[in-house]
């Protein structure tokens, strides 16, 4: 592969649409229909809901109306974003090499027909797993989350609000208030290299399990309240009732004043998940699309205090469907750690595009342009979440 050869620089029509279907609805939430799609916003949309109220009345009675219609709205706006990489002659003979090499067990990897299509199968993937954590954590927790581990970096100021968020701003979802030791408040925080922490009891905790923190309150500047909704990892445990994380406070301006933590482990998920049980909205409970949502850690930690209920001492066994109660729970590995919800998914809403001109794929070859030996490649994609019926919803955090 001396001579770049490209076929086509532009996509449209159909193979745009799959490019980009590929690229911003190929995240997991997405794929496994866990929230509900809206693929015709374009840039700034509203999406109405309708109620009434409607009197009974005496059958003998005479005819009256009396009854009001209602309207209910969520807004998107859209976040725009593009995947934008240029690669010399070099790597990308190495990268169209690489993925013609066969792959799995089984020999049943197809490998991408053209270089192309390899350009477009690497970057939807990107993609897909931005916009996967963007849609709990937001934008910027995904690059925080993903940055390191997949080469994620964001330039501008471009934004999206995840859905834990948009519930935590929403005062008519129901937030599980403190309690037992998945959510403790703060009792001291410390200024130090590493921060040490006081609560009610650290009896279920252990070193390396994740705690993460909310509505953190100082003194003064910003540094306490930045904080809220970030995770950390457990260092050591200091005594009955702290522990310390590997966060230096000793710079923070002020002092801490407020704050609760929460860490869901797998001695203390059951409780966990009983509270959010316990809050469930009585309007949900009967929806054949409420579901119960988590991230990974809090699915592991289900799954092994399940079976060590069983098959106590030590032998476990096979995977299976998880579920609470009768209600289908969700891993959904994007999800910031400690986070649990309950809703419905008609609750939850994800908007994009599809056909549109703020989504469009484009290879370059800057030979004929610059005489260079590379290719430029450019991905343009938007979303946007939001949530209805707020007070059916059912958060821990």
């Amino acid at each position: 592969m001396a001579n770049i050869s490209l076929t086509t620089d532009t996509y449209a029509g159909y193979f745009s649409d799959v490019i980009i279907a590929s690229s911003v609805l190929g995240a997991r939430t997405i794929e496994n229909g866990y929230i509900t799609l809206h693929t015709n916003v374009d840039d700034k949309a509203t999406a109405v809901f309708v109620d009434s109220s409607v009197s009974i009345d005496d059958a003998n009675g005479t005819f009256s109306s009396s009854s009001t219609a209602s309207l209910d709205e969520i807004k998107f706006t859209l976040g725009k974003y593009m995947i934008n990489a240029e690669l010399d002659y070099k790597n990308l003979d190495s990268f169209w090499l690489a993925s013609q090499q066969p792959r799995g067990a089984a020999g049943d990897y197809v490998a991408p027909a053209s270089l192309e299509d390899a350009l477009n199968q690497h970057f939807a993937q990107k993609a897909s797993l931005f916009v996967g954590a963007s849609i709990w954590g937001g934008s910027a927790a995904a690059i925080t989350q993903f940055g390191a581990s997949q080469g994620l970096a964001q330039g501008g100021s471009n934004a999206v609000t995840g859905l834990i968020d948009k519930m935590l701003a929403d005062s008519s979802v129901n937030d599980v208030a403190v309690g037992g030791t998945y959510k403790q408040d703060i009792s001291a925080f410390t200024k130090a290299s590493d921060a040490e922490i006081t609560v009610t009891s650290n009896a279920d905790f252990a070193v390396g399990d994740i705690v993460t923190f909310e509505n953190v309150v100082g003194s003064s500047g910003t540094d306490w309240s930045g904080l809220s909704g970030k995770s950390h990892a457990i260092k050591s445990l200091v005594s009955t009732n702290a522990f310390t994380i590997e966060l230096d406070t000793s710079a923070f301006t002020g002092t801490w004043s407020s704050g609760t933590v929460t860490c869901i482990t797998k001695e203390n998920v059951v409780s966990a998940l009983e509270a959010c049980y316990s809050g469930m909205a009585d309007s949900i409970r009967l929806a054949p699309d409420t579901a119960i949502y988590v991230p990974s850690r809090i699915a592991a930690a289900y799954k092994i205090a399940q079976a060590e209920a069983a098959y106590s001492p030590s032998v476990y066994s096979a995977d299976y469907q998880l579920s609470y109660l009768g209600y289908p729970l969700y891993e959904i590995p994007e999800m910031r750690p400690n986070a649990v919800v309950v809703s419905r998914v008609a609750n939850l809403h994800f908007a994009t595009p599809l056909l549109s001109d703020l989504n469009s794929v484009l290879i370059a070859d800057q030979a004929s342009v610059n005489a260079s030996r590379t290719i430029r490649y450019r991905l343009d994609f938007c979303f946007d979440v939001n949530i209805s019926d707020g007070k059916s919803i059912t958060l821990l955090s």
